[in-house]
């Protein structure tokens, strides 16, 4: 009994994007401290490429370790620290060099939301599974 795989139907799943949530791609000024991968501390004012509501991508200066803890702070109205605002943590997923510095993305660690916007609830998956052809 020999099975072979429908290869269109595999590339077609493998490039479609399986994350739970919506991102939405928004510059967002931010402020960002932790410890980069040489373990020296530091903190950037930076922008986010995208947000979700459970994690986000940022641009940073320097790479972070996977599995490295960041604090991000939302910098409102060009004020550099809010006195109403506190940093909220978040688990490093993946830092990929980009032009003159690192694209990290991350995942928030606490269940509160450090970004101002309703999120749209996710769409049921419409895509049909892989079958195999015989």
């Amino acid at each position: 009994m020999e099975t072979t795989v429908n290869w269109e139907e595999l590339g077609i799943e493998a490039n479609r994007d399986r994350r739970r949530e919506v991102r939405i791609p928004l510059a967002i000024a931010i402020e960002v401290t932790g410890f980069d991968a040489q373990g020296k501390f530091f903190s950037d004012v930076t922008r986010t490429v995208d947000i979700s509501e459970c994690g986000c991508s940022f641009w940073l200066k320097r790479r972070v370790e996977r599995g490295g803890i960041v604090a991000i702070k939302v910098i409102a109205n060009g004020r550099k620290h809010p006195a109403d605002q506190r940093p909220f943590l978040y688990q490093v997923a993946r830092s990929t060099a980009s032009g003159e510095g690192w694209v990290t993305g991350a995942a928030k660690l606490q269940a509160e939301s450090v970004w101002f916007v309703a999120f749209p609830k996710p769409q049921a998956n419409k895509g049909k599974k892989l079958e195999t052809v015989k």
